[in-house]
Formats: C-alpha cells, structure tokens, sequence
C-alpha cells in the first residue's frame, strides 16, 4: 500500500480550519464553557496531521491544545476538581501531546 500523498492547497485548508476550530475552543475555555470532545479530537487530528506533513501549527491551535491537556506538573501539585471534557480520554490526549510539546513546529 502507497502513502497518502495530501497536496499543499489541501494541507493550507486543514490548516485554516484548525485555526478557526481552535478559535471556537479558546472562545468556550475563555467563556468556562466545556469543550465537546469530538472539537477536541478534532484539533488532535489535525495536529497530527499538520505535524506529518512538516507544516507549522497555527498559533491558535498550539494554545488552544495546551488548555485542553492539563499539565501534569500543575496537576500534581493541584489537581483540577473539574474538567473541562468529561467525556474525553484526557490520559490519552496527555501521551498523544507529550511529544508535541517540546518539538511543536514553530510558525
């Protein structure tokens, strides 16, 4: 099976709708309002994605991945009492983000 080649038009389109989706995801943490887990998946895909491809992130879509995965420092030392997705797999955001955060391409 061949890899999936995705063209720089389409690659600029993924880009662009992670950055108005991780508009609408800062605007409900900013608001306390939950973030749907599927919006939260979806910036992780994309995230994913933009990350294979070489293409760097979105501002937005940096800050807005790091208010949805606590911080596991500031997680030990206080633990939220509620979080903002209680459907999502918050332990597997955590380890799909571990490797993005130091190594995030710049933009």
């Amino acid at each position: 099976m061949s890899a999936v080649v995705i063209s720089p038009e389409r690659l600029s389109e993924v880009r662009r709708l992670a950055t108005t989706l991780a508009d609408r995801v800062l605007d409900a943490q900013i608001a306390g309002r939950p973030v749907p887990a599927d919006q939260a998946g979806a910036l992780a895909k994309a995230a994913g994605l933009l990350h294979d491809y070489g293409v760097d992130w979105p501002p937005l879509l940096t800050q807005a991945l790091h208010g949805l995965v606590p911080d596991a420092d500031a997680a030990a030392v206080e633990p939220e009492p509620e979080l903002a997705l209680p459907n999502a797999d918050l332990d597997g955001l955590s380890r799909f983000f571990a490797g993005f955060r130091k190594g995030a391409p710049k933009s």
